[in-house]
């Protein structure tokens, strides 16, 4: 869901405002290469206990675990930590725009509902693939 108004104001409002199921579009980040064709998605949400790999900013090119997604389309990865002048460590929020899924959550087996969407987004994926075919040629016999 895209907020409609051009103030920002207005815009943070209804990005805090989104139900669960209107959110997790938003927070849908890209899936690596390997992963993209292994299972033909561009695309996915993200889910805590993801493996990502940071392609922007000061953690570039690095790979870690996420812990935390927020309400403001942030990530908190459980090897990305700064150290504080006190001693303690706290783990900086990164855009989920900068990240890359690059394994899905540790579990035995993918969760039921985001095996469907994979397998709803290769179908169509597919469909397209057909739809983009060359059109054949019309031999020169036929005019």
């Amino acid at each position: 869901m895209k907020a409609k108004s051009k103030q920002p104001k207005k815009q943070r409002k209804a990005l805090f405002t989104h139900k669960n199921h209107q959110r997790s579009k938003l927070l849908s980040t890209r899936v690596a290469d390997f992963l993209r064709d292994e299972y033909g998605i561009r695309t996915l949400p993200l889910r805590v206990g993801d493996g990502v790999k940071v392609v922007k900013g000061e953690f570039k090119n690095f790979e870690g675990e996420v812990m935390e997604i927020t309400k403001n389309q942030r990530a908190k990865i459980k090897e990305a930590t700064f150290d504080k002048a006190d001693g303690t460590q706290f783990h900086p929020a990164i855009h989920i725009s900068n990240l890359v899924i690059a394994k899905f959550a540790k579990e035995k087996k993918m969760d039921p509902w985001r095996a469907s969407m994979i397998d709803r987004k290769y179908v169509f994926g597919l469909r397209e693939e057909e739809l983009r075919a060359p059109k054949k040629q019309k031999e020169e016999g036929e005019k």
